[in-house]
């Protein structure tokens, strides 16, 4: 594993074919009690769910507050979950997180759960996810917003995540130091 995600909370970012879901399923794999909420139906072979609602509106929220209710703080089996495109969800302020995005950002650590969610610029996800994160994994992203966003981050991430070759990605930690990492290798569901 890149880093110990027990108990955390982590984002990845990355334009359409820029890692994501490679680094996705290489951390699914390494914990056997996961679940992904799959919108986009990437994940076969691993535990997930078909939400019938993908974009956002009163039903795809409700939704998701019931699954995460009844299935991964409910049924406390659930050690890793990870929700897909969760910008779709998760909207930048003034919206307010769904209610039980809110409880697993604020208590998975008690719940001990693992919460990662995945969307392509932080600028489009509900910032009380990235700022509260213990680990960001960012893929290369050109755009003014997102550098400006990433440098107010940390000094140099912008700059960083701009330069970064195909398929490598920046670990930052929760200290908002951060480092560059190779790709990973793509392996099949088992």
């Amino acid at each position: 594993m890149l880093v110990d995600i027990t108990n955390k909370r982590f984002c990845i970012f990355g334009l359409q074919g820029s890692g994501k879901s490679v680094l996705v399923k290489h951390i699914l794999r390494a914990v056997p009690n996961h679940m992904v909420y799959d919108v986009l139906h990437e994940h076969k072979g691993f535990n997930r769910y078909l939400p019938n609602h993908r974009q956002f509106s009163r039903e795809a929220l409700a939704e998701l507050d019931s699954f995460v209710n009844r299935i991964v703080i409910g049924s406390g089996l659930v050690r890793l979950f990870v929700l897909e495109e969760a910008n779709r969800f998760c909207r930048p302020k003034p919206y307010p997180l769904p209610a039980s995005i809110l409880d697993l950002n604020d208590f998975q650590r008690h719940q001990r759960i693992a919460f990662g969610v995945v969307a392509r610029r932080p600028t489009q996800l509900h910032s009380d996810l990235v700022e509260l994160a213990h680990y960001l994994f960012i893929f290369r992203l050109v755009g003014k917003n997102d550098h400006q966003y990433l440098e107010a981050i940390a000094e140099g991430l912008g700059d960083t995540v701009r330069s970064l070759d195909k398929y490598h990605f920046v670990i930052v930690d929760q200290d908002r130091s951060y480092h560059v990492h190779e790709p990973i290798a793509y392996e099949e569901p088992k």
